[in-house]
């Protein structure tokens, strides 16, 4: 049985993953640019407390016969979010929104291309969003919206986003690079 994740834990996670994609600089100083967007760093000693914190609600699930904990990473590569963050600049989007979600415990013909091994997995997708100044939010867009002359085609269409390297699976998340993990 899957428990709906709360506000709170999608906002800890989003806080995350956006801290993780950090750009790294020579002796961790940070740019006055940096500084300006990067609202919502942490130190590591936090976030391995905040990650720690969510293992407790993290869930297990029978997979394959025996009990196995739910992922707790997912990782995308530099160039998959390049490619995103471009697709949606190209359309005027504003951001990223990150659900939790999880694959079917058994293949679908539209989920043909997950490994095996991720059925019944948390993973994460990334949803472009683009500022709706009517409404006042950021709301997503992955479908042919309807633009400003009342055809279709206003935007591109940035589709939802997934098949990142998940862990667990493997069970043994640090050899796989994943260091904020007890």
């Amino acid at each position: 049985m899957m428990k709906t994740p709360n506000l709170f834990l999608i906002t800890v996670f989003a806080a995350l993953a956006i801290g993780a994609c950090k750009p790294q600089n020579n002796g961790n100083v940070q740019t006055s640019a940096d500084a300006e967007l990067l609202k919502g760093t942490i130190n590591d000693s936090t976030a391995r407390r905040l990650v720690k914190n969510f293992g407790g609600r993290a869930h297990s699930f029978k997979h394959g016969g025996i009990i196995r904990p739910d992922t707790r990473t997912v990782w995308f590569s530099k160039e998959q979010l390049k490619a995103l963050i471009n697709r949606i600049d190209s359309e005027k989007g504003d951001g990223i929104r990150f659900y939790l979600a999880a694959y079917d415990s058994v293949k679908k013909s539209d989920t043909k291309n997950i490994k095996d091994a991720y059925m019944n997995y948390a993973t994460l997708i990334m949803v472009s969003t683009r500022y709706d100044s009517l409404n006042q939010v950021h709301a997503d867009y992955y479908k042919n919206l309807k633009g400003a002359d009342g055809k279709n085609g206003g935007i591109i269409m940035a589709i939802p986003e997934n098949q990142g390297e998940l862990c667990p699976p493997p069970a043994t998340c640090a050899k796989s690079g994943a260091t904020l993990l007890p």
